[in-house]
């Protein structure tokens, strides 16, 4: 069985929808869970931990370091077994997880907009504006994060639209569609699996360690040997001892996670004019 991510337009019903098929499959759902468990880790509230992953203009580090966490949390989930997420484009946060079905949900703007004024007791109009205003913040946080179109369809397995489906087809659409050959259990599935939750783990050390916090980096890990890229700035005149004392670093800091065979650095040197 698959993992399933459910990505929504505001007010379209996906959290019916992700508790619908977690239900009939007997698998959990999660999504607000794992927000509250890397806002406790830091011990900041979920508001807090909200905004800072909303800032799209400030605050990239602590940002950064935020997203690692979440990534990492999913990766362990995964390791368990399959689950449902909707929420907080998590098909981004688990790219590395072969065969997760990455589901769209869409509406008509009128239908949402009638649905926030049911539960917000406000006006129509006032109801467009709102829903408007979230869906535009979605799409530049996205675009922003992973340099991608939230709404662009190739993004999904599958995009639904619950207007003219309705939750209850669309979890019947959803089951079907996990029982295709394309969705069987691979036999290196769960191998690959670790190795995204080691390379999450790596990339989160490195994140919060002193000598390499605020690098710019991506980890992936393949039968436990663990590669990072990324780029390092130095000005001129410590042009080649600044990337070799990052690159030890790195070494030494990711080779310490329980694990990790083996580590290999690639570093992009940009380097930075001094005033």
């Amino acid at each position: 069985m698959t993992i399933v991510t459910i990505s929504r337009f505001t007010m379209t019903g996906g959290r019916e929808l992700a508790e619908c098929v977690a239900e009939r499959l007997g698998i959990p759902s999660l999504s607000r869970e794992v927000i509250a468990h890397v806002a406790d880790q830091f011990g900041i509230s979920e508001e807090v931990l909200w905004e800072k992953l909303s800032q799209t203009r400030q605050g990239a580090q602590e940002r950064y370091l935020y997203l690692c966490a979440l990534q990492l949390f999913l990766a362990e989930r995964a390791q368990k077994g399959p689950f449902v997420y909707h929420g907080l484009a998590g098909h981004f946060l688990m790219r590395g997880i072969p065969q997760i079905l990455k589901v769209g949900i869409v509406a008509p703007l009128k239908q949402r907009a009638e649905t926030l004024m049911k539960r917000k007791n406000v006006g129509f109009e006032e109801a467009v504006r709102s829903v408007e205003r979230w869906d535009e913040m979605r799409r530049k946080w996205v675009r922003f994060l992973y340099r991608v179109d939230w709404l662009d369809p190739s993004l999904y397995d599958m995009v639904i639209n619950i207007g003219s489906i309705g939750v209850q087809s669309a979890c019947d659409l959803v089951i079907f569609t996990m029982d295709r050959e394309e969705f069987k259990e691979l036999p290196e599935r769960q191998r690959m699996i670790d190795d995204f939750a080691l390379a999450a783990k790596v990339q989160l050390q490195l994140a919060v360690h002193d000598r390499t916090k605020g690098l710019e980096l991506k980890v992936r890990a393949e039968r436990q040997a663990v590669t990072v890229r990324g780029r390092v700035l130095t000005s001129g005149i410590f042009r080649w001892g600044g990337r070799e004392t990052t690159r030890n670093d790195i070494i030494e800091v990711a080779g310490r996670v329980p694990g990790v065979r083996s580590v290999s650095v690639d570093l992009e040197e940009t380097t930075v004019p001094l005033d």
